[in-house]
């Protein structure tokens, strides 16, 4: 599991249910996007670069409000 991967758990964005299920981390290179989906494919959240071209955000997509900021020296 890479930083990015471990920080999401850690947070409660990725979380792994007792039913085996889990949401699960998916890029794109196409469109350059990083999404979270749940266990049901369903997109989550949306990871984008902050302002600062440094960190990086993590945006709900039902309500389009920034819910965590995960800090580039991290990575």
């Amino acid at each position: 599991m890479g930083k990015l991967e471990e920080m999401l758990v850690r947070n409660g964005l990725i979380l792994r249910q007792p039913d085996g299920s889990v949401s699960y981390l998916e890029g794109s290179i196409l469109s350059n996007s990083l999404v979270i989906r749940n266990s049901s494919g369903w997109v989550t959240h949306r990871i984008e670069r902050a302002a600062n071209g440094v960190d990086l955000i993590v945006r709900n997509t039902s309500t389009g409000c920034v819910e965590t900021r995960l800090s580039g020296n991290l990575f």
